[in-house]
Formats: C-alpha cells, sequence, structure tokens
C-alpha cells in the first residue's frame, strides 16, 4: 500500500473534523515513512505538513517525500495556528491520549478552531495490513520461532530466566531483528503472572516454564506464547493444559471476515468458564500485531469491530492460579479471504523432554 493510499484511507474518516494532528511516532511512520521523533503530523484533506525539530530536519528530507517539511525552532502550535488559519480549518482532530500539557496549550493557541479527540484513527487504518507488511511479520515470527526453538536446546536444571531472556535478545540479534519486546520467561509459580517479570529464578524439574515471545523485522512485530511442564505433568496441570488449547482451537477455528473481535473472546472465554475457571481467564483473548506489539483490534468481550481480511492478531486464551502456576497459549494469525492463517510455527507440547530435566 503506497503512502498516498495510506493517507487517501485517513482522510476517508474525516467526517466530524477538517484536519489531523498526531505525534506518534510510529504514526509518523506509517503515514509518511519518516522514522525520527519528537515531531507533528498535520494531515489535511489536501496537504500534508511535517512540523520537526532542526535535529531531525536532514531525517525528514531523506524519509519523506512529496509532503512539506517544516522546521520548529520553538513552538510548532504557533506554526500550527498560522497553518490552520491559512487553510481555513474549523475542526481539528486529535488524539485522545496525548498529555494534558500539550492540551492545554492547543486550547489555547488554537482560537476559534474546534478541538475533536479521536481514539484509534490511524490505528484502525494500520489494523488492515498489506502484502509488504504480512511479508515483514512473517519474517519477525520465523526469526522469533527459530529463537525459540534454540532457547529449548538450552533448558536444563539451574539455567536461570533471565539467561533464557538474554540468548533470546542475543540470537534474534545475529539474524537482522530484534526483541518486539522483552521476553516474559517464568517458571514455577511465576507464571501465574500475566506479564510478570523475568529474574535469577532457576528452572528446575517438575514446574511449569511460560514463554512469551516476539521478534521484530523491519519495525514489524511478532508475539507469540508456549507452556511448558518440565517433566511429566500431573493430571492436573494436564487438564488445565487442554482446556486452554481448546479454548484456543475453537476461537482459531472461527475467524473469518466479517466475524466480531468480542465474538472470537466470546468462543475462547466460554470454553474455559464452561469448565470452571473463567475467573481465572484474567484478560482479553487477544489484540492485534503490527508496527506495535498490541494494536487495534482488541478481542474481548463486546467489542464490535469487525475483523476483516489482512488484520493480523493474536489469540492468546490462559488460565492462571496464584500459588500454582499459569498456563497460556498464544499464536499469531493472519485473517485471510474465508478464515485465519496460524504462522506461529512452534508445536504445542506440554510435556518438556531433555536437557536432563
Amino acid at each position: 500500500m503506497s503512502k498516498t493510499e495510506r493517507l487517501n484511507n485517513l482522510r476517508e474518516r474525516f467526517t466530524r473534523f477538517d484536519a489531523f494532528i498526531t505525534s506518534k511516532p510510529v504514526n509518523l511512520r506509517y503515514l509518511v515513512d519518516f522514522k525520527g521523533s519528537d515531531s507533528i503530523l498535520l494531515v489535511t484533506r489536501n496537504k500534508v505538513q511535517l512540523y520537526v525539530n532542526e535535529m531531525y530536519y536532514e531525517q525528514a528530507q531523506k524519509d519523506c517525500t512529496g509532503i512539506d517539511i517544516i522546521t520548529v525552532d520553538r513552538s510548532w502550535i504557533e506554526l500550527l495556528n498560522k497553518d490552520l488559519k491559512k487553510e481555513k480549518i474549523k475542526r481539528l482532530a486529535f488524539e485522545s491520549d496525548i498529555d494534558f500539557s500539550t492540551y492545554r496549550k492547543l486550547n489555547s493557541f488554537l482560537n476559534g478552531i474546534e478541538l475533536i479527540p479521536v481514539e484509534d484513527l490511524v490505528e484502525s487504518v494500520r489494523a488492515v495490513k498489506d502484502e509488504e507488511e504480512i511479508g515483514f511479520i512473517r519474517k519477525a515470527a520465523e526469526i522469533a520461532d527459530l529463537a525459540f526453538m534454540h532457547l529449548k536446546t538450552l533448558i536444563k536444571p539451574g539455567i536461570k530466566e533471565q539467561d533464557l531472556v538474554a540468548e533470546f535478545d542475543y540470537f534474534v540479534r545475529k539474524r537482522g531483528a530484534k526483541v518486539s519486546f522483552e521476553p516474559i520467561i517464568l517458571y514455577g509459580e511465576s507464571s501465574s503472572l500475566p506479564h510478570g517479570i523475568s529474574g535469577a529464578r532457576e528452572v528446575k524439574s517438575g514446574g511449569i516454564l511460560l514463554l512469551d515471545y516476539g521478534a521484530m523485522y523491519n519495525g514489524y512485530c511478532s508475539d507469540a506464547t508456549r507452556t511448558f511442564y518440565l517433566g511429566k505433568p500431573s493430571k492436573e496441570y494436564l487438564k488445565l493444559y487442554n482446556i486452554v488449547l481448546k479454548a484456543q482451537e475453537e476461537a482459531e477455528s472461527a475467524i473469518r471476515p466479517g466475524v466480531s473481535a468480542g465474538e472470537i473472546d466470546r468462543i475462547a472465554r466460554d470454553v474455559i468458564t464452561r469448565e470452571g475457571f473463567g475467573d481465572n481467564f484474567i484478560h482479553s483473548t487477544g489484540h492485534g500485531v503490527g508496527l506495535e506489539i498490541h494494536e487495534y483490534p482488541r478481542l474481548y468481550w463486546g467489542n464490535n469491530v469487525i475483523l476483516e481480511k489482512g488484520m493480523v492478531i493474536t489469540v492468546e486464551p490462559g488460565i492462571y492460579i496464584k500459588d500454582s502456576g499459569g498456563i497460556r497459549i498464544e499464536d499469531l494469525v493472519v485473517v485471510t479471504d474465508d478464515g485465519g492463517e496460524i504462522i506461529t510455527r512452534i508445536s504445542k507440547d506440554f510435556e518438556f523432554r531433555g536437557g536432563n530435566i
């Protein structure tokens, strides 16, 4: 998808306003290819202007074509105000999560211009990926899966969570990528924390090991999770694992264009709830993935956003029991013409064998 197509897709959403500003680096990259920061992008119905600190002017000239690049010495808001007046803009949309200080300055300087907060405006455009973007995500997932397989050869009694994290980081960097987030590698009871922090805990035989991992390739992310039991799991742990696996499989089988994000969550949640563990499934079923690790759309109960071909989402149900451990299984899925393609290639065996476990 060309830059022009992306901007036109954005402009199609200009229903209640005449122009839009964004300062999020990831949105600047997506819309105009700018890879710097500390800058503001103005998009009107017929013009695009990038306000940059002088430090990023050369970067902007290198990255961006077909837009106006304006250097800012002091206040970008003063320059913005002049340009909005010149373009006769009456209603300006801004991202609702800007800091309060910036909002106060906008409200003070932009007299006579109605400020309209919006959510997920660019993010909803970014949600549908083109083939090139999906290719980058596939490559990120491939590298991450290779790194995961490398970690499996290192798992043995005595190795620390943080050592596995370091090995994963080094492996993906050696292959031209980097981590899309710091891997969450948790052993034993700590695995009951969905976003726990890996530390100096040593791996031992006879416990859960949860690995949530991803790589970033050319700016695009991957995300996946696998959970092992180190040794032969008890019937209770095996039951929990199979419940989570069933929830994931049923949710993934329902993915196709036209289905709501909330419906995918409902399907997974119903499986776990019927088995009596609904209160232990304490997060949404998934989220979009792309230039950011957590993107639009979110797969949570009641979300009416409709899945479209080209969206890339995770499906990651889980059960978490305090003082016992957590089980989560996560795949990365591309929404296709008539279903979902799972691009995470790692097997889902629960019992781990090897490394003297």
